[in-house]
């Protein structure tokens, strides 16, 4: 019963996974380095899961060779999840790349499976292909182990060498990945350990929740690597646009003494688009104009009729309501205009929104595009 709900699950990774690859073949980044290198990463898991599949309930009388030498497709999983890393956190001329040491390996591994092939048929001796399998594996244990460590180092310790990145996306789904699929790993290890002396006869149980957790972690991983790409590349290009519009300088500034404080302070805030920034605050305005605290509250308070919160999310609602309407970002996610235009999140940009204009984000596309 336990093997068979294994065996539907496997199946349904399979086809999951060359959906997926289908699917984001077709979108309009696919040919980005990151996206071309996480299609690898769901690749060689979905082709490592077909071939067990296959051996399990197509090709169940293929003889011991066969059963134990499958091409070796998960010795490439992590390289190309470190190569995903590099690329998608744009730091990929800083730090070392493994594709080629991890082309050559896979290349020597067939070519393993070549010359075993005929000591097979020549000796048929199991246990020599048994044995090398098992040494095999190990060594791309110990590799992939190798490279998740390096991801992690990036990621944690390495923080410069991407803060252009994290400026768009905090990576948090990435740091997340990094930990759970720590787990994982050292949890393939332990498989390893437990079977170290059972050259011929491994305990192949121990590795089925093994592959069940290792499947849902990747599928999710393909999602979030997507989604997070897409979500990042959008954000570029709406911060590029929203950064080269003109200044535009208050006339009533000049002319209107009575509201000039307000109008300095409401200039400085809108032609620095001070109000993009999610961490703005009434403590930083007042160190950047030399005025207290209390008086640029009462100020703002005063002359707009709103808290400096609400006039700091007024004008974030006015910038969304322009780039909602433009035909030039009509293809974008409402997430990554409310990120772009100071909100921290989905909920408090539609907080905001119907706070200001009495309708969603959404229902105001629909209504004005």
């Amino acid at each position: 019963m336990v093997k068979e709900v294994f065996n539907y699950f496997m199946m349904a990774s399979v086809i999951i996974g060359f959906v997926f690859i289908i699917t984001t073949l077709q979108s309009k980044r696919a040919k980005d380095n990151s996206i071309f290198y996480l299609n690898l990463v769901v690749l060689f898991f979905t082709l490592n899961n077909l071939q067990i599949v296959l051996i399990d309930n197509v090709f169940q009388e293929a003889n011991f060779f066969i059963r134990n030498m499958l091409l070796p497709f998960y010795a490439l999983i992590v390289p190309a999840f470190y190569t995903f890393v590099s690329y998608y956190l744009n730091v990929e001329k800083k730090i070392t790349s493994f594709v080629a040491f991890s082309t050559i390996l896979f290349l020597v591994e067939l070519i393993n499976r070549i010359v075993f092939f005929k000591l097979y048929y020549e000796i048929d001796d199991c246990y020599i292909v048994a044995k090398y399998s098992q040494i095999e594996e190990i060594f791309n244990a110990l590799f992939s182990l190798f490279l998740f460590v390096k991801s992690i180092q990036l990621l944690f310790y390495k923080t410069k060498f991407y803060s252009y990145t994290a400026s768009y996306d905090n990576v948090k789904w990435l740091k997340k990945f990094l930990f759970l699929g720590s787990v994982i790993l050292l949890t393939w290890i332990g498989a390893i350990v437990f079977n170290i002396d059972e050259v011929l006869n491994p305990q192949i149980f121990i590795y089925y929740p093994l592959r069940l957790s290792s499947s849902l972690l990747l599928f999710w991983l393909g999602y979030q690597g997507v989604f997070n790409y897409s979500l990042m590349y959008e954000r570029i290009q709406l911060r590029e646009a929203i950064s080269n519009e003109p200044n535009n300088i208050d006339e009533e500034l000049k002319t209107n003494s009575k509201s000039s404080k307000f109008l300095i302070i409401k200039n400085h805030i809108e032609n620095n688009k001070n109000y993009l920034n999610p961490n703005y605050s009434l403590e930083l305005l007042s160190s950047e104009l030399k005025m207290s605290v209390s008086s640029l509250s009462k100020t703002i308070n005063d002359e707009s009729g709103f808290s400096f919160s609400d006039y700091i999310n007024s004008l974030r609602v006015e910038k969304a309501k322009q780039l909602l309407t433009s035909a030039d970002f009509s293809q974008y996610t409402i997430l990554s205009i409310g990120l772009e235009c100071g909100f921290n999140s989905k909920s408090s940009f539609y907080l905001a929104f119907k706070k200001f204009t009495n309708t969603t984000p959404t229902d105001y596309r629909k209504q004005n595009s």
